[in-house]
């Protein structure tokens, strides 16, 4: 599922005062296939992902909301069949000091899907509530086109399997964004990197997740900015599923700001 690509305008947002929000839409086409990805991202899967960010004096609010479709003509009545929303609040108040770059982050997961069962009955689950908080770091050029942000978070996710959701309840995040990547007018290099322990039916404990991006401006060549071409790839570890998993996707997105 697709993640915070303007996280590391947020966490720059942290750093420095007076930077307008920002709201984009992404829609992606998922080129996986029922040998690379488990059951519920089934093929022909399409995702849409509105994100926002909002600075202020005290810090920045992030949000995004996934929504997968399954546009199988075979299954036309199992779309959308997935939510997933993220939302987290960077406090900062102290951002005149030398100790501008570090933040408190709080931030809340959870969603929920359809599938169909072997009998081609609809059934439910639970992307179960998860709560973070701990510190992040955003590390910059004077520019600020290159942007790094490290991020180690406590997180407690409420299970259903059993009583202890988190065998290593700390969630490890790396977010990066660079604009103009290798010297490219345009291209915007982008993406994330989660690593936390959980617990999970298949008995997991050890999950991985990252989304890189890259994005190129094609607007800029007719006086549209906000469009924007790209690519991603979805790399997983015991996400959504058991082993390592690698879904290619293009799409496109739209920046309003």
């Amino acid at each position: 599922m697709a993640k915070r690509i303007l996280l590391s305008a947020l966490l720059w947002a942290t750093c420095v005062s007076g930077v307008m929000a920002g709201t984009n839409l992404q829609l992606f086409y998922d080129f996986g296939s029922l040998n690379t990805a488990c059951a519920n991202q089934r093929t022909n899967r399409v995702t849409t992902t509105l994100e926002l960010f909002y600075p202020d004096p005290w810090g920045s609010t992030f949000a995004f909301v996934d929504f997968d479709y399954n546009i199988n003509p075979q299954d036309p009545n199992n779309t959308p069949f997935m939510a997933y929303t993220e939302i987290a609040r960077c406090l900062n108040f102290w951002q005149k000091t030398k100790a501008r770059d570090l933040s408190i982050q709080v931030e809340y997961n959870g969603g929920l899907g359809l599938y169909k069962d072997a009998v081609g009955d609809i059934r439910g689950y639970a992307i179960n509530h998860a709560a973070l908080v701990g510190l992040n770091y955003c590390l910059h050029t004077k520019d600020y086109k290159n942007i790094f942000n490290l991020e180690l978070l406590y997180k407690y996710i409420v299970d259903d399997y059993n009583k202890t959701a988190n065998q290593v309840p700390l969630q490890f995040t790396f977010v990066w964004g660079c604009d103009d990547f290798c010297t490219a007018p345009g291209l915007r290099f982008s993406g994330f990197l989660d690593i936390w322990g959980q617990r999970n039916a298949t008995g997991q404990s050890f999950v991985f997740i990252s989304e890189p991006q890259l994005w190129y401006n094609v607007g800029r060549w007719f006086k549209c900015p906000n469009l924007n071409i790209g690519t991603e790839i979805e790399f997983s570890y015991n996400f959504t599923g058991q082993g390592f998993m690698c879904n290619p996707c293009l799409g496109i997105k739209w920046c309003f700001d």
